[in-house]
């Protein structure tokens, strides 16, 4: 309710500009909106970029998940799950340029404070955050009902059930023990995000460096392969089969909701001449994708009959792969400790449904303490947000903008190498 109290103020702080283009990867793709034919190199490398704004987006996320929970029954306290799941995929941002300006702009408070009834945080919380108000109503209420309460003009009437409040008293708890517990609760929660962002962040760096050494790879390739037709066609086939080294960790990654989309890939890669058929189908059956893929480039390194040191070089690229394809499977398949993660839950949570009546006694100066509705609203939605933050970013891979990684900063770099070193660019007769 808050949010939406606040918004006429914020839009009179903050008026109505043009769209600002959002980068999310690949955000035609997802939006199911047609891209140009022809991009160059850097929107390949950024992804599909059209001119939607953030609220724009939430709208379509929101959209698609209304309809998934139609669709597939899904029940209204399964709500903010389904909205959890579906929107990962809308946080891979792929920032250049114009994004970091407007990023790092000093609108940036009000812009947010503006959005704030759209968060995807609040959403993904949406359960969690009815059961801290329906507790904070029902102490109000309980509260009412044992002590007394006033009307609405004021006057302070007898509680219905006052034989026994006379017994019991309010239902309230001092403020000690949450004094007490805060100091340790924001610790468990401090280790919680960092570790999170520790493994966001090994991960992006990791998938830094599969650019890199994919890219290094076709490099080295150009460079190597003497000049035959033979070699010519290993060239055209190594760089493919690092491509599809590439889309098959996504994929590994992604897991099967990604499997036609990398069988999509890899027929095109195929129908291109690069792949057979054969390799495709033992591609898709294979137990682990990415390293079918990597044994397909040593292949090709093989079939080329290199010299041992040029062979060399080439093969310790590929073995850098290998290397961060197991990093990633590492971090892929081992989370936080679970045992870490259900006490901060379960420590949280306590902490959250008690607040309202540690709260009900401060709030004596508003009508009938209904105030602690609200300060419980806002103090339990950033708490469980801070936790929700770190729950989404644990799992890291399915909020990276891989498609983007793949498809611009391996796929259409590596092209514009193997196409440069075609047409002779750096030789002396393209001079």
């Amino acid at each position: 309710m808050l949010p939406v109290l606040l918004k006429p103020f914020l839009a009179a702080l903050l008026p109505l500009q043009q769209p600002q283009p959002l980068c999310p990867a690949s955000l035609s793709a997802r939006l199911r909106l047609p891209a140009r034919a022809t991009m160059s190199v850097k929107e390949k490398e950024k992804g599909p970029v059209d001119q939607v704004t953030p609220l724009v987006v939430s709208d379509v996320v929101t959209k698609a998940w209304k309809e998934r929970a139609a669709d597939e029954g899904i029940p209204w306290w399964r709500y903010g799950d389904a909205y959890a799941e579906d929107s990962r995929k809308y946080r891979r941002t792929v920032f250049m340029h114009d994004e970091w300006v407007r990023h790092r702009s000093s609108e940036r408070f009000i812009r947010n404070m503006k959005t704030l009834g759209e968060s995807g945080v609040g959403k993904a919380l949406s359960t969690e955050l009815a059961f801290i108000t329906g507790t904070a109503i029902f102490c109000v209420l309980i509260n009412m009902l044992l002590v007394g309460y006033q009307d609405l003009s004021g006057v302070p009437q007898t509680a219905p059930l006052a034989w026994l409040g006379k017994e019991v008293g309010s239902i309230s708890l001092p403020a000690l023990p949450f004094s007490i517990a805060m100091p340790a609760l924001s610790l468990l929660l401090v280790f919680r995000t960092n570790t999170a962002y520790s493994r966001w962040n090994e991960a992006r760096t990791l998938w830094g460096g599969v650019v890199n050494n994919c890219r290094n790879v076709v490099r080295q390739s150009n460079t190597f392969f003497p000049e035959d037709p033979r070699r010519d066609e290993l060239k055209d086939r190594m760089a493919a089969n690092t491509a599809a080294f590439a889309k098959a960790l996504r994929n590994f990654l992604r897991g099967p909701k990604d499997d036609e989309t990398f069988r999509d890939e890899l027929n095109q890669i195929a129908a291109a001449g690069l792949m057979s058929s054969d390799q495709v189908n033992a591609c898709m059956a294979a137990s682990n994708r990415p390293m079918f893929c990597l044994n397909a480039m040593s292949s090709c390194l093989r079939e080329a009959k290199l010299d041992p040191m040029d062979r060399a070089r080439i093969d310790s690229s590929i073995s850098v792969l290998v290397d961060l394809t197991g990093a990633c499977e590492r971090i892929f398949k081992s989370p936080v400790p679970l045992v870490y993660t259900r006490h901060t839950a379960r420590f949280l949570t306590t902490f959250l449904v008690f607040m309202p009546f540690g709260l009900w006694p401060v709030m004596g100066s508003s009508w009938n303490h209904w105030a602690t509705v609200p300060a419980s609203d806002v103090v339990a939605f950033f708490l469980f947000g801070i936790e929700e933050i770190g729950i989404q970013i644990e799992e890291p891979f399915s909020i990276l903008p891989l498609e983007a990684l793949c498809n611009g900063a391996i796929a259409a770099t590596m092209d514009e190498l193997v196409k440069s070193h075609k047409q002779g660019t750096f030789s002396k007769d393209g001079w």
